[in-house]
């Protein structure tokens, strides 16, 4: 058994790429990044931290 996979030829990546394109056919266009991209910036606040739990101690317990 492992006489036989000692002889097998190894593919190769034209042979790859082959089944590659049968299995998933043309691949699309590639997309270029769009030249008038702009920065931005948030203009909304930022959020305020929640305050802090009352501890057992504070409610007179």
């Amino acid at each position: 058994m492992s006489e036989d996979r000692g002889r097998t030829a190894r593919s190769t990546d034209e042979e790859f790429a082959r089944l590659r394109h049968v299995r998933f056919g043309e691949l699309p266009a590639r997309v270029t990044p769009a030249e008038d991209l702009v920065e931005t910036v948030d203009t909304d606040p930022a959020h305020e931290e929640p305050p802090q739990p009352p501890v057992r101690r504070e409610w007179g317990a």
